[in-house]
């Protein structure tokens, strides 16, 4: 059973357009050649990043990884996108690139088939990164490598970072740890799993909401822990039918930032919840 959190608090988002595409409309390639659907990464925040292995800001790899080995367990996750448009710093085949990133940088983090961004046959989803007109927010044009593009749990364009901004910037990282919004979109038909998430702002009183759309019974224990790892009194386990909707409210939590921590088998997420009295 594969099991996916995401808290829906108090916090705020650059939410795209009505009607426009979220990233999780598109599909990519790996690097192994597999083709993978980006509607897998719904409920977790990911950062999109151009890479090259012989650029000037190639070391980029090593502040990368670090962010990726320290934020992951947050349902954060990491695309690298190789290129060879900026400079042909970029001119080998997938597997070289692999083993240099592996290699060099000890990267673990998704990478992904070679792309084409400003030159010849432009990736879809490059397009989308883009182009307003597509991600419903703005343009936002690619120059070299290493630019950085933030998407939110629902799939939205959130921020563009130039080839300078280092990995571990603090507007990053902030990002990473702000509490988490769904706005607008359902969980994508192809998935077959569970979603869960809070929601209640201001006064009220902070609800779980499980929406299983597996085919299977779901079983899961959260745990609530203050900002400091105390525990804030919350402890359920929570088992809900397949194809189906529950709620639990969670009673007793007063102004602060929580991490909520639900287990489902070999399962282990751990997410971030603003509560404002």
């Amino acid at each position: 059973m594969f099991l996916l959190v995401v808290l829906a608090c108090s916090g705020s988002t650059l939410v795209s357009a009505q009607g426009a595409l979220t990233f999780h409309d598109y599909n990519a390639v790996n690097i192994y050649g597999d083709t993978v659907s980006l509607s897998q990464y719904y409920g977790k925040k990911v950062m999109v990043v151009n890479t090259a292995s012989f650029c000037a800001y190639t070391p980029q790899f090593e502040q990368l990884e670090a962010l990726y080995q320290q934020y992951h367990q947050y349902n954060f996750e990491i695309l690298g996108f190789p290129c060879n448009d900026f400079g042909s710093q970029d001119p080998h085949d997938d597997s070289t690139i692999l083993d240099f990133c592996t290699g060099n940088y000890d990267v673990t983090f998704p990478m992904m088939h070679k792309v084409s961004i400003v030159t010849g046959d432009t990736a879809p989803v490059y397009k989308w990164l883009q182009r307003g007109d597509l991600n419903g927010v703005q343009d936002a044009h690619v120059a070299w490598n290493f630019n950085k593009f933030l998407i939110d749990e629902s799939g939205h364009w959130v921020a563009h970072y130039l080839s300078p901004t280092n990995p571990l910037d603090t507007a990053i990282t902030n990002w990473i740890m702000s509490p988490s919004v769904i706005t607008d979109a359902p969980i994508p038909a192809d998935q077959n799993r569970a979603v869960v998430f809070l929601s209640g702002n201001g006064s009220e009183t902070p609800s779980l909401q499980i929406l299983n759309n597996s085919n299977a019974p779901l079983l899961s224990k959260l745990t609530v822990l203050s900002v400091d790892g105390r525990s804030a009194g919350t402890s359920l386990t929570v088992n809900t039918q397949a194809l189906s909707a529950t709620a639990y409210k969670l009673d007793g939590l007063r102004t602060g930032l929580y991490f909520v921590i639900v287990e489902n088998n070999d399962m282990r997420n751990v997410l971030k919840c603003s509560v404002n009295r």
